[in-house]
């Protein structure tokens, strides 16, 4: 499951179901992303997701610190 997906992942990928989304980012992240993928061999898709999920995980943690926050 992509949810799942993390940078160490990208050697053992599996393919599934995507959703296409537009989003503009600068133009340094484009390349950084160009750069990743190019050395991991893994597709631009397949870093933005993993580096969304880390950083999703990252929010999580922090958010389980704080009280009276609602989470859905």
């Amino acid at each position: 499951m992509r949810s799942e997906l993390r940078i160490a992942d990208l050697k053992r990928r599996v393919p599934t179901t995507t959703r296409l989304i537009n989003v503009k980012i600068p133009a340094h992240l484009g390349a950084a992303i160009d750069r990743l993928a190019n050395e991991l061999g893994a597709s631009k898709t397949e870093i933005v997701i993993a580096l969304l999920n880390a950083g999703l995980d990252k929010a999580a943690t922090k958010l389980s610190g704080l009280s009276g926050l609602k989470r859905g």
